[in-house]
């Protein structure tokens, strides 16, 4: 199996940096999973200073994400956060409006790569099920209950998801509709115009039965749909679904 810190070295993180405060790869792991766990709370928490125009509070997060990023050896990302952090003491709404994007991305970067980090076990024999969700709750609820069986994939918003699919085999994909950026529907339509849509098993993740979004769901030729609130026999529904799906073709 690939050393997990790979991952992070080839991400351009300064492991030995981090690891000259933080002593041993146990206390990093546990800091650096911590900071995985905040940065989606964090990034709405910034979202909803700039746009009330909180200045001090939004240069306050920025500062404070700016450091442990630093700490845990995201030095190029921590420039990001330090020119935000800059910029927020200056109410520099201007810059700080124009550059949010750059941000998000970021951070959204980041939070993928630790997901991967976390989720890099040995799973060699295991299949890939990308779960694309903007919701760590239902994130984690899913990979609970996906984890003993496949490897699971997390991304944060379409952007990850497609990603994702461009650099991995996936095996069926559990896809959110409202997502930030790029949401569930342009996911779709990806996977449409590369051929895949009828290669991979859609399940899509959604609260919204209007007829409308339920129409424009099934114009994708999609597995099935997995309507929030859900539960452990709903997901057990879904995952023989999948396996059917494939041994459909198969006969």
């Amino acid at each position: 199996m690939t050393n997990k810190t790979d991952l992070l070295k080839a991400y351009n993180v300064d492991i030995k940096a981090a690891l000259d405060l933080w002593g041993d790869m146990d206390s990093y792991n546990e800091s650096l999973k911590e900071f995985k766990d905040t940065l989606n709370s964090k990034l709405s928490s910034l979202e909803s200073f700039k746009n009330s125009s909180d200045w001090q509070n939004y240069a306050i997060l920025a500062h404070s994400i700016k450091s442990e990023a630093k700490y845990l050896g995201f030095m190029n990302e921590a420039e990001v956060f330090l020119a935000h952090e800059l910029k927020g003491k200056e109410a520099n709404a201007e810059f700080i409006n124009n550059n949010f994007n750059t941000l998000r991305e970021t951070i959204r970067k980041i939070a993928t790569l630790l997901n991967n980090y976390f989720n890099d076990e040995d799973t060699s024999t295991k299949k890939n099920i990308l779960i694309a969700d903007d919701s760590n709750i239902i994130l984690n609820y899913l990979e609970k209950n996906m984890a003993e069986e496949y490897k699971i994939l997390r991304a944060n918003d379409g952007s990850d998801a497609i990603n994702i699919l461009k650099n991995n085999e996936v095996y069926a994909i559990l896809l959110d509709l409202n997502m930030p950026g790029i949401d569930g529907f342009e996911v779709l339509k990806y996977l449409k115009e590369n051929d895949l849509i009828d290669k991979i098993p859609v399940v899509i993740i959604t609260g919204d039965d209007t007829e409308e979004t339920i129409k424009k769901v099934f114009s994708y030729p999609i597995l099935d749909v997995l309507n929030k609130p859900f539960n452990d026999k709903s997901i057990d529904k879904i995952l023989l679904s999948i396996k059917s799906f494939y041994e459909n073709k198969n006969i």
